[in-house]
């Protein structure tokens, strides 16, 4: 028998009992190191923690930051940042408190495919694909023209290319331990970089760096707060709301990508534990180190300093877009800069690991529910689902779309793509929660008895939701100053029509319906969670026969 029949008929018995006598029974995953389809268990609670703090730092922070300070100003990038912060973060305690319920290698594409709607969960898979499908070019683009920081002979960069391209497939082609061992590395590395500037930024602003010894303090923040010259717009108030509006889209660049660390929930030991502890070091540590470093930019370089706006009308992605570069470059110090290009390569190199790991396990999670074929669920001796890896591999070849007079304008359309699909991503994820906590309150589970519970809920889901979905419809409204584009009209919305069509595709094909919340199978909670509810055996006889029903309606809705 093949490997791709195995798949077939693991797929057919997929449907099996799942109940407990919760007054005996104990966490097993706390256990195993056996993963769903072959993969392994392996990523250790300090690598999935260090992975959720740093693991989003990357090209969005250390040369974003730069555009969204010339944007907004520095009160308006600051604010900007601050507010997408505390939006992720609430959405990410959305995402952990289901991840901890239920950990599997789907991730919230499982989520969508079980609390809301089959045709949901497509949706959701396909846009995903396209967001880390499109963010690995932006990333090893990036690191190639940040390699011309040293070497400025652009016939180079195609070599350069090749080299960075296969560097994040050897990654994940390897056992998920080493992988996760890998990101560790590099995260560690990023966290003390960026920890290390802000302390440098703090020395810079009171004037400590010699030798030009010069106090900046509060300058900026109190000078040239906003930009009150966004664009061709006159009304000052209307130009500083418009700039720090255009921040948020840049933001979203930054902080996309936080929600891959539930897809490592399905390979991560102890998962229940170590998602815990990674959901509430994102939302205390991440949004903080945001917050201090676009607070320290904003305060030590201008959002007229002309080399920030020299390297943004050139549209260079090297080193000297980087606002941290242009901190040290006025003070004199000539090594930092260096030092700092190197360090935003191996972050872009860790984001694009990263990314192609997120992808492979899309297509794993799409294949299990059977909307992607069942050779994406084979897996290697090391528990790798190869098939998707390589899928990784050839969305990296658009990356030579960058080697070109227009690698700038390759980078902005990518980081665009990627910005609108994690937005959906995160819309996508609340509406997810909403059926989630529905079915929770319907089938009557007590929330204090799971590992993990958001607050405020389902207000906090709803407003995430809004406030994506506005700043996903609105984040194009550049293309129209001054004059109407309509290349840049195309990035900022093209994603919205392909995962439209995918859900109306696979809801009229299939013929899906909303899940009943009264259906959902709520049967892989926590043991804790389930005493007493219709899924302890030991309270209710018959919880196996209702959890097969519970199956059997899922997987025929």
């Amino acid at each position: 028998m093949s490997d791709i029949e195995k798949n077939e008929k693991n797929l057919e018995n997929e449907t099996h009992v799942a109940v407990y006598n919760a007054d005996e029974v104990h966490d097993d995953l706390a256990d195993t190191h056996e993963g769903e389809h072959g993969t392994k268990r392996d990523l250790p609670p300090r690598v999935v923690s260090m992975i959720a703090l740093a693991g989003t730092i990357g090209t969005g922070l250390f040369l974003g930051s730069g555009s969204a300070l010339t944007l907004g100003g520095p009160v308006g990038a600051f604010l900007g940042y601050t507010v997408m912060g505390l939006f992720v973060g609430f959405m990410m305690y959305c995402l952990g408190e289901m991840t901890c319920y239920a950990p599997n290698i789907g991730g919230f594409i499982e989520m969508g495919n079980k609390y809301v709607d089959p045709a949901v969960g497509f949706a959701i898979g396909i846009n995903y694909i396209l967001q880390q499908g499109m963010s690995i070019p932006s990333e090893l683009s990036a690191i190639a023209v940040m390699i011309t920081y040293w070497d400025h002979n652009p016939k180079h960069m195609p070599g350069y290319l090749v080299a960075v391209l296969f560097l994040p497939i050897l990654a994940n082609i390897l056992a998920v331990k080493f992988y996760g061992e890998i990101e560790f590395f590099f995260s560690c590395l990023k966290l003390i970089t960026l920890v290390g500037l802000v302390i440098f930024g703090l020395i810079v602003d009171v004037g400590g760096v010699p030798p030009k010894h010069e106090f900046i303090g509060g300058r900026y923040w109190r000078d040239e707060p906003f930009n009150d010259h966004f664009k061709t717009v006159k009304n000052v108030s209307l130009s500083r709301f418009l700039g720090f509006w255009a921040v948020l889209t840049k933001a979203a660049f930054s902080y996309g990508n936080i929600e891959s660390i539930g897809l490592v929930a399905g390979e991560a030991h102890n998962p229940r534990q170590s998602m815990r502890k990674a959901i509430r070091a994102i939302f205390y540590r991440v949004v903080g180190i945001y917050m201090l470093s676009m607070l320290m930019i904003g305060l030590t370089v201008s959002q007229y300093s002309p080399l920030l706006l020299s390297a943004q009308k050139t549209g260079s992605g090297t080193a000297a877009a980087s606002p941290f570069v242009i901190m040290c470059q006025q003070t004199g110090v000539k090594v930092l800069p260096h030092i700092i290009n190197a360090v935003v390569i191996t972050s872009a190199l860790s984001a694009a690991n990263e990314q192609v790991y997120a992808l492979s396990r899309t297509f794993v999670a799409l294949a299990r529910q059977r909307s992607m074929p069942s050779f994406f669920l084979i897996t290697s001796k090391q528990g790798v689902p190869y098939a998707g890896v390589l899928v990784g591999l050839a969305f990296g070849c658009l990356a030579f779309l960058s080697v070109s007079d227009g690698s700038a304008q390759a980078f902005d359309w990518l980081s665009n793509l990627s910005a609108l699909s994690s937005l959906l991503s995160w819309i996508f994820i609340c509406i997810c929660y909403i059926g989630f906590k529905k079915a929770v309150d319907v089938q009557g589970l007590d929330r204090k008895k799971f590992t993990l519970r958001s607050w405020w809920q389902p207000y906090v889901a709803w407003a995430c939701t809004i406030f994506f979905t506005l700043v996903l419809l609105l984040n194009g409204f550049k293309t129209f100053m001054p004059k109407f584009n309509v290349s840049d009209f195309f990035a900022a919305y093209v994603t919205l029509p392909v995962v439209f069509i995918a859900w109306i595709a696979w809801k009229l094909i299939k013929r899906t319906k909303m899940v009943d919340p009264n259906q959902v199978d709520l049967s892989n909670g926590p043991p804790e969670a389930l005493k007493g509810t219709r899924y302890d055996i030991a309270h209710n006889p018959n919880a196996g026969m209702y959890t097969a029903h519970a199956q059997q309606y899922q997987s025929y809705h």
